[in-house]
C-alpha cells in the first residue's frame, strides 16, 4: 500500500488485479447535518449528478452515514477525466438553475445505511433516542423538503465539508500522473459524538416502530464484534424455532475511536408470514439469549461457526466495485481513525475468546443496553427498566382537536395545539406533550406521525387529521415534512 497527496487530497493505493477503480470520499455523511437541513448531503451529491456529464463507463454515488463518496472504474485516462469533472462541480456549487436541479427531487430520493424502513425503523428509533435530535440520531427522520434550502446553505457545507483536507483518494492501482483533484481548500473536519440521553440501562421502551431491536454501546474490537454475531445467531434461531419471525439482522454503526453502536434487529416480512410476528415474544427471546451468553459465555469453536468470514461478495451490475470495496476500511480509518471492523482480517484473534472473556464482555454491555418494541408490547424482560414516554395527567392550554368524526367512536382523546406544545390527550386521560421547539410533523398519504425529536420517539395522530392546516400554521415549513417512501410507507 501507498500513500501519496494528490493537490492537497490524501492519497491511498494498493495495486488490485482488474481494470483501475478509485474512490474519492468525503468524510461527510448524513450525521452532519442539522435536524433544519437534513437531506443537504445528498442534495450536493444530486447537484454534483445534476452538473457533472459523467465520463467513466462504471460509476455510482452514495451518501452514508459517515461519508459521501463518488466510486469510477475503467480506462485511466476515463477515471482522471472523471473525477476532474467530479471535484469540478463540486467547487462550483450551487448551479445558476438551481430551482431546475431540485424540481421533483424529494425526501425518497435519500437513503441512509441501515435504515431501511423510515420513520418505522428500529434502528434508527435507538439511534435517535441515544443520540438526540443531532448527529446518528438524525438518521430517523425524513429530509427537508430540497426546495427550502437557499444557494448560501449548499455552498457553506460544501465550503464546510468539501474540501480537499476532508477527502481521501482510493485507487487499486497507480495514481495517473494527470490525475487532478481540483477541490475547495478547507481542514479535516473534526466532531463531538457526546449522548444527548444519559439512560443507564438495561432499559426498555415502546415506540412507534416496526420490529424489536437492541443497541449497545462498545469500545472498539473484535471480541465485542464477534460475540454480537453470536448473539445474531442465538437470537435468529430461538425466533425461528417460535415461530414469531424468520431471522436477526447483524447491526453496525461506527461513531469514533472509542464507541462503536452495534446490536440485532428483528424485523416482520410482509405478506402473510407478518401476522405471526410477535415483538413481546421477539423482545424476551433477545433478552433471553443474551442473559444466556452473559451466565454461560462462548467459546472460540463456538464462535468460528457462527461469524461470517468474508464479506458477501457484489454481483449484477455493480460486480466492478468489489476491488474499491475491499479497501474501504484504508479509507475510513485514514478518515476517521476508525473502520468497521472485518472478520476476514481478524480471525486469528479468535483464540483469544474464551468463555470467561465472553462473560466479561457481554456483562459490560449491560449499562448501554437499549431495547426497543412497538406500541402495546409488555415484554417480560427481568432487570431492565421500561424507560418508555412519561405520560402525565395535565392538559395544557391550547386549541382542542377531537378525532375526525368517523374515528370518534374508537378514539376518545384529543390533540392539544399550544402556543408552546403540542399533546395527545388518550381516552384514559394520560398526556404526551411535545415541547414546539422539539415537534415535526410527518404526513405520508393519509398516515400523520408527530415526533418529538428531543426524545426521539413518534406518536401516529391520524384521526386528528382535520387539524392539519392548524399543525402547518403552528410549526416552522421545515418541521413539517413527507416521510420516506421504502417499506414505511407501505402500512
Amino acid at each position: 500500500m501507498r500513500r501519496e497527496e494528490i493537490d492537497g487530497v490524501a492519497v491511498i493505493q494498493r495495486n488490485l488485479p482488474g481494470m483501475l477503480t478509485a474512490s474519492l470520499t468525503f468524510g461527510c455523511g448524513a450525521r452532519d447535518e442539522e435536524i433544519d437541513s437534513i437531506g443537504l448531503t445528498y442534495l450536493v451529491q444530486h447537484l454534483v449528478d445534476w452538473t457533472d456529464d459523467h465520463i467513466a463507463a462504471n460509476f455510482q454515488d452514495y451518501v452514508w452515514m459517515n461519508d459521501t463518496l463518488f466510486i469510477a472504474g475503467g480506462p485511466p485516462d476515463r477515471v482522471v477525466e472523471h473525477f476532474a469533472t467530479i471535484c469540478s462541480a463540486i467547487s462550483n456549487l450551487p448551479p445558476d438553475d438551481l430551482s431546475d436541479a431540485v424540481e421533483g427531487l424529494d425526501a425518497d430520493s435519500r437513503f441512509v445505511l441501515n435504515i431501511d424502513e423510515g420513520l418505522l425503523d428500529t434502528w434508527g428509533a435507538l439511534l435517535s433516542r441515544r443520540f438526540g435530535p443531532r448527529g446518528y440520531g438524525l438518521s430517523r427522520w425524513p429530509a427537508v423538503d430540497y426546495r427550502l434550502f437557499t444557494p448560501d446553505e449548499i455552498q457553506r457545507h460544501v465550503e464546510g465539508f468539501f474540501t480537499s483536507g476532508n477527502a481521501v483518494l482510493t485507487l487499486t492501482g497507480e495514481a495517473p500522473q494527470a490525475m487532478r483533484l481540483p477541490l475547495p481548500a478547507g481542514p479535516r473536519v473534526t466532531r463531538s459524538t457526546s449522548l444527548v440521553n444519559h439512560q443507564i440501562g438495561p432499559i426498555w421502551y415502546a415506540d412507534e416502530v416496526r420490529g424489536v431491536a437492541l443497541m449497545v454501546s462498545v469500545e472498539p474490537s473484535f471480541e465485542a464484534v464477534a460475540l454480537m454475531w453470536a448473539l445474531r445467531s442465538r437470537v435468529a434461531g430461538a425466533v425461528d424455532r417460535a415461530g414469531v419471525a424468520i431471522g436477526a439482522e447483524f447491526m453496525f454503526e461506527v461513531v469514533d475511536t472509542t464507541r462503536h453502536e452495534i446490536g440485532l434487529r428483528v424485523v416482520p416480512h410482509f405478506g402473510r408470514k407478518s401476522k405471526s410476528f410477535d415483538p413481546t415474544v421477539a423482545a424476551e427471546l433477545i433478552w433471553t439469549e443474551l442473559q444466556r451468553l452473559i451466565s454461560d459465555g462462548i467459546d472460540r469453536v463456538e464462535i468460528a461457526d457462527l461469524v461470517p468470514t468474508q464479506r458477501m461478495p457484489m454481483t449484477g451490475d455493480i460486480e466492478w466495485m468489489q476491488a474499491i470495496h475491499n479497501l474501504e476500511s484504508l479509507t475510513h480509518r485514514e478518515l476517521f481513525g476508525t473502520a468497521e471492523i472485518d472478520f476476514s482480517d481478524s480471525l486469528t484473534e479468535l483464540a483469544g475468546i474464551t468463555p470467561q472473556v465472553a462473560r466479561d464482555v457481554v456483562s459490560g454491555w449491560l449499562s448501554s443496553t437499549m431495547i426497543v418494541v412497538p406500541y402495546g408490547s409488555k415484554p417480560n424482560l427481568p432487570g431492565a427498566t421500561d424507560d418508555s414516554c412519561r405520560t402525565t395527567r395535565f392538559v395544557p392550554a391550547g386549541e382542542v382537536v377531537r378525532p375526525t368524526f368517523a374515528k370518534r367512536f374508537r378514539n376518545k382523546g384529543s390533540l392539544v395545539i399550544g402556543i408552546d406544545a403540542i399533546s395527545t390527550v388518550d381516552g384514559d386521560g394520560n398526556v404526551h406533550t411535545v415541547p414546539l421547539s422539539q415537534a415535526l410533523v410527518v404526513e405520508r398519504i393519509g398516515v400523520i406521525r408527530l415526533a418529538h425529536l428531543g426524545h426521539g420517539c413518534v406518536t401516529t395522530i391520524s384521526d386528528f387529521a382535520d387539524a392539519t392546516d392548524k399543525l402547518r400554521a403552528a410549526l416552522p415549513p421545515r418541521r413539517f415534512r413527507q416521510a420516506v417512501t421504502q417499506l414505511s410507507a407501505r402500512l
